[in-house]
């Protein structure tokens, strides 16, 4: 359990991929901060807007009791400004946090290429999108360095693309 918890903890960012196709990804720093045993708190944000995450949430790491399984439960927490950048973080509480319902992750670990992949474990973690009801697809592959992730909005009636990249996964590199 401590080394999926090591590969997450830490700053990554998408740099070398938004230089090189700056038309197509957006130069994002994502930051996971260790606030717990297996509890982070986690912000995502563009690399121009630091103090104006797009994204906080907190995350916890379980194992699913197999030792390669492991389910990360996603929660939103109330008035997230007051944690940006990693500040206040001994404040957050159980009362603080709302637990997103149907939008866990399931990763599991390749031992031999030591890798943790997988993604949404359902099709019912909704996300509202300029006033449209999506359900998000995510697939993720996280190592000691690397942190990739492919997240798409889908719509609910067509299973057609809403929101998310037309051209792969946004690869982040621990800085």
């Amino acid at each position: 359990m401590s080394q999926i918890c090591d590969f997450l903890d830490g700053r990554f960012e998408n740099r070398d991929q938004a230089m090189k196709y700056p038309t197509r990804y957006a130069w994002i720093v994502i930051s996971h901060f260790k606030i717990g045993e297996n509890r982070f708190y986690g912000q995502n944000a563009y690399h121009y807007a630091p103090q104006r995450p797009y994204r906080q949430f907190v995350i916890d790491v379980v194992d699913e009791g197999d030792g390669n399984t492991y389910r990360i439960k996603n929660y939103e927490i109330d008035n997230p400004s007051r944690y940006t950048g990693g500040k206040n973080l001994l404040e957050i509480s159980e009362n603080s946090l709302t637990y997103r319902n149907n939008c866990d992750i399931m990763l599991t670990y390749n031992k031999q290429d030591n890798l943790y992949t997988g993604g949404a474990d359902t099709c019912e973690c909704f996300v509202d999108w300029q006033g449209k009801k999506t359900y998000l697809v995510t697939d993720i592959s996280l190592g000691e360095n690397h942190y990739f992730v492919m997240d798409r909005g889908l719509d609910l009636k067509t299973g057609g693309q809403i929101w998310g990249s037309n051209y792969g996964p946004l690869k982040f590199y621990r800085v």
